[in-house]
């Protein structure tokens, strides 16, 4: 049976046989076209047993189409090209369940615009040795030796205040809860049942729910380059759902942390 269980009829994706391995890296694309060549070669050269996955929501300018190509010549590239449905989250979703299909230890997402470093991809792993108990290993722009380059002010502003509510209304216990680039056990991640929000607001939603399962985090410093070819894809359509997301999640935060115990 093909592995590509949540895939749809006319979606189409690279051969069925994948070699054996314990960490796969996920990237949703969409008209990334101009960077997934050197973002293929970065991601495959951090180490000969890591393997990537490829999601693409039926680029307009051929990103996926071409990915496929580059799969047929490397057995560790694997690509999924969506018809009929487009979003981060859900792509980001998808490819985890497929790693955890496939019986990977760890998934690994990473924007595919080469705003985060894929030389950074092996600290992230290292994180997980140094404790059983880790289930989330975030790149995280927050901390010493961290950071961004090339942002405006604006983009600045609007990223701490969301890192500010994840932290202390969601209680979601980390100082970036909004960086893209992590790694996260499949182990917890299968704990976590499914219908997670299809927009950018995905990256704090998952971090909610490991956290409210009681899963462990810890951040590793990195630094965010803004991306250099292409345009960013979050729009003030993408950003409103992602809001909207953030005040229900601030909600049922809320209503738990107010339940009454029930009567004796």
């Amino acid at each position: 049976m093909n592995s590509f269980s949540s895939t749809r009829v006319n979606d189409l994706k690279s051969a069925d046989a994948w070699p054996s391995g314990g960490a796969l890296v996920v990237t949703a694309t969409f008209n990334e076209r101009d960077n997934i060549d050197l973002l293929i070669e970065k991601v495959l050269a951090t180490d000969p047993t890591i393997q990537l996955l490829v999601i693409d929501d039926d680029s307009p300018d051929q990103t996926g189409i071409h990915a496929m190509l580059l799969a047929t010549q490397n057995a560790r590239l694997h690509v999924l090209v969506r018809r009929g449905r487009r979003g981060l989250g859900s792509a980001i979703e998808e490819g985890f369940r497929e790693a955890s299909r496939r019986s990977f230890f760890v998934a690994v997402n990473i924007d595919g615009d080469l705003s985060h470093d894929p030389a950074d991809i092996p600290r992230l792993l290292v994180a997980f040795g140094k404790s059983p108990a880790i289930d989330v290993v975030i790149g995280s722009r927050r901390l010493p030796n961290g950071g961004v380059i090339g942002w405006p002010i604006s983009r600045h502003i609007s990223s701490f205040l969301v890192c500010f509510y994840a932290r202390w209304i969601l209680r979601i216990p980390v100082r970036d809860a909004s960086s893209g680039f992590r790694a996260v056990r499949l182990a917890c991640f299968d704990r976590l049942g499914d219908h997670f929000t299809q927009g950018y607001a995905f990256h704090e939603e998952l971090l909610w729910r490991i956290a409210r399962a009681g899963g462990s985090f810890v951040e590793i410093p990195i630094t965010f380059t803004n991306r250099g070819r292409g345009t960013s894809k979050a729009g003030w359509i993408e950003s409103l759902r992602a809001i909207r997301v953030l005040l229900r999640l601030a909600g049922v935060t809320w209503l738990l942390r107010n339940q009454k115990s029930p009567k004796q």
